[in-house]
This record gives C-alpha cells, sequence and structure tokens, in this order.
C-alpha cells in the first residue's frame, strides 16, 4: 500500500483493510463524509488507486463543533497492490455511509475447483 498524499491538499491515508475469500478479496476502504459521486476509483495494471474529491460542506449559522473525530472535509488518497492472484478486470465498488467496499475476484485458473473422478 502506497500513500499518495499531498499535504497541500488536505489529503489523508483512508483506513484500508483486505480479506481473502476462496474466490477472491475484499477490500474495504475508511472514507468518512465521502459519497458516491466524491470516489474516484481506477485499476491499472494490478494498482488500485482511490482519491475523494469532496467540497467542503457548508456550515449553517451558528454550527458549532461538539466532537471532532475526524474532519469531514478531508481528501482522501491511497493506492493499493492488488494481489497476483487477483483479476483486475472483475473489480467492484459500491460506497454506503463513508465506507467504500471493493470486491475483486481470482484468475479462474486459481480459483478452488472440485476435480471430477474418472
Amino acid at each position: 500500500m502506497n500513500n499518495t498524499c499531498n499535504c497541500n491538499e488536505n489529503l489523508a491515508t483512508p483506513a484500508v483493510y483486505m480479506a481473502e475469500r476462496p474466490e477472491g478479496y475484499d477490500i474495504t476502504f475508511e472514507i468518512p463524509g465521502a459519497g458516491k459521486n466524491d470516489v474516484d476509483l481506477h485499476v491499472d495494471g494490478r494498482t488500485l488507486r482511490l482519491r475523494t474529491t469532496k467540497k467542503p460542506a457548508e456550515k449553517p449559522a451558528g454550527f458549532r463543533e461538539a466532537v471532532r473525530e475526524f474532519d469531514p472535509d478531508r481528501n482522501y488518497a491511497v493506492t493499493v497492490d492488488l494481489p497476483e492472484l487477483a483479476d483486475a478486470g472483475t473489480v467492484k465498488a459500491a460506497v454506503e455511509n463513508g465506507v467504500l467496499r471493493v470486491s475483486v475476484a481470482k484468475r479462474p485458473e486459481n480459483q478452488p475447483r472440485r476435480i471430477e473422478i474418472g
């Protein structure tokens, strides 16, 4: 995993979790405050690139933060190298409540299969 943070842009590296299944991989990114239209996700070879571009939220008159554990206006950027067995052509992604979930299948020749006995 590589941090592509350009400190002049208020970019941060999101928390990332990757798990392997027999059929593929699940990758989760925590990107608080980001929605579907804020996320730019690209795959190039075995490299998965994530970048968010959010507009700062408008604060109503008299707004005052009570607790702040993350910056809702912060953008995120990271690159992740997919495992060698991953089929980059099968990347699927969905974002909900600031969590981006990505799934990638293993190449067919690397997926488990039952062997018939003749």
